[in-house]
C-alpha cells in the first residue's frame, strides 16, 4: 500500500537466528495507542524461544520478541495519552473479565493461561514501533530511566514471590540461581530485613554483578551432589525461606535439602522440562510448603514502578550492558556463552 509506514524490526528468523528486516508499523485499532521503542530488556525466555526458533503461536510470521520495553507515544489513538508520554507496557494479555481477573488475579487469567503475553504469542517490541492496546500501559515517572524500565518485568515477577513468600522480618532466605530474577530477589529480600541471605550458584560467572551491589551474605556451589545438606547446616537447621528461581530437578531437590522444616519454598524458575522428580516424602514429613510463582498482578506492576521510582531498588545498576537493536544476536549469544560474564542486556533502536 502507498505511504505505509514501515519500521526496523529483529525477527526470530530460525534456531539461534535473528535476522533485522522492515515490517509494516501495526495498523492501530480502537482502544490500542503507539509508541515508539526506547528501550527493551533482553529475558531468558527470549533466549529459550531463540534457541529454538519458535514463537509461542505457530500461526505467526516474521514473529518479533521482546517484552521488557518502554517507549514514547506517538500516537495515542482514542485514549487518555498524550504525544509525548513515556510508557511502560505490562506484557499479560488479561482478559479482566473472568473470575481470576476480577479477583485481582489476572496472572491467573484464565485466558492467559500461563503463556498469553506480549512477544510470546503476539509480536513484541523488538523493533522501533510497538501498537497495542493503551490498558496495559502505564506512565513511566521521570525518575525512571528508560533502561531501568526494562528491568521492571523481571522485578515484578521477584516482587511477587516476596509477597506470596510471607517473609518475615529476620528471616534466613536462600535463593537458587544467580540470573537476573535471582538477583533482583536478592535486593528485595535484603530490603525486606532477611537476617541472613544467601545465593546457591552452579558457577561463578554472572556473580560479579551479585558482589558489586554487596546484597548476599554467603554463595555456595549448587553442583555439588550434598549441597542441600551444606546449606542447610551453614542455616543452623535450614533456611525459612527458599525462591528457587533456576527450574532444574538438581536446583529444586537442593531448595528441598536447604530449607528448614515447616519453610516455604518458592518456585519461581520455568523447567524446560515438563516434569522433574521429586522426594514427596521429604516435603510430606517435614511440612514444606512448596508454591509456585508466575508473574504479577496488575497492582503489584504499578508497585513494582514505584519500587524503582521511588529509588528503593536502583535497577539501572542490575543492567550490565545496553546494546544496539540490530546487536541482538550477538547479545543472545553473550547471554548463553560460558565465560560471558554479563547479567542484564537493555537494547534500544
Amino acid at each position: 500500500m502507498t505511504g505505509e509506514k514501515k519500521m526496523k524490526a529483529a525477527v526470530l528468523a530460525g534456531e539461534k537466528q535473528i535476522e533485522m528486516k522492515e515490517l509494516p508499523v501495526p495498523e492501530l485499532k480502537a482502544g490500542e495507542i503507539e509508541i515508539a521503542v526506547s528501550a527493551c530488556g533482553v529475558c531468558g525466555s527470549d533466549i529459550h524461544m531463540w534457541k529454538t526458533g519458535k514463537s509461542w503461536n505457530p500461526e505467526l510470521a516474521d514473529f518479533v520478541m521482546g517484552h521488557e520495553f518502554c517507549g514514547v507515544v506517538t500516537n495515542p489513538g482514542d485514549s487518555d495519552f498524550s504525544i509525548g508520554d513515556r510508557v511502560v507496557f505490562w506484557a499479560n494479555m488479561y482478559c479482566g473479565e473472568c473470575d481470576m481477573c476480577k479477583a485481582g488475579k489476572e496472572q491467573l487469567c484464565r485466558q492467559v493461561n500461563g503463556q498469553n503475553y506480549i512477544g510470546f504469542v503476539r509480536n513484541g517490541a523488538y523493533a522501533e514501533k510497538f501498537v497495542w492496546r493503551a490498558s496495559n500501559a502505564y506512565k513511566l515517572p521521570d525518575t525512571v530511566s528508560d533502561t531501568a524500565a526494562g528491568l521492571i518485568d523481571p522485578l515484578m515477577v521477584a516482587y511477587h514471590a516476596l509477597r506470596i513468600s510471607d517473609l518475615k522480618l529476620h528471616d534466613k532466605v536462600l535463593v537458587v540461581g544467580s540470573g537476573i530474577i535471582g538477583q533482583l530477589t536478592g535486593g528485595l529480600v535484603k530490603k525486606a530485613g532477611a537476617s541472613y541471605l544467601a545465593m546457591a550458584k552452579r558457577n561463578d560467572r554472572k556473580l560479579g554483578l551479585a558482589k558489586e551491589i554487596g546484597d548476599f551474605d554467603d554463595y555456595f556451589d549448587s553442583s555439588a551432589s550434598d549441597s542441600g545438606a551444606i546449606m542447610n547446616q551453614a542455616a543452623n537447621g535450614g533456611f525459612d525461606v527458599v525462591f528457587e528461581c533456576v527450574g532444574t530437578e538438581e536446583s529444586l531437590a537442593a531448595s528441598i535439602d536447604a530449607v528448614k522444616p515447616g519453610g516455604t519454598i518458592v518456585t519461581v524458575g520455568n523447567s524446560i522440562n515438563d516434569t522433574v522428580h521429586i522426594s514427596l516424602n521429604k516435603i510430606v514429613l517435614r511440612e514444606i510448603r512448596l508454591m509456585g510463582s508466575v508473574s504479577c498482578t496488575r497492582k503489584e506492576f504499578e508497585e513494582t514502578i514505584d519500587i524503582i521510582a521511588s529509588g528503593m531498588i536502583d535497577a539501572d545498576k542490575y543492567v550490565t550492558d545496553v546494546m544496539k537493536l540490530d546487536e541482538l544476536q550477538h547479545a543472545f549469544e553473550r547471554l548463553t556463552s560460558k565465560t560471558d560474564p554479563v547479567v542484564k542486556i537493555v537494547v534500544k533502536p
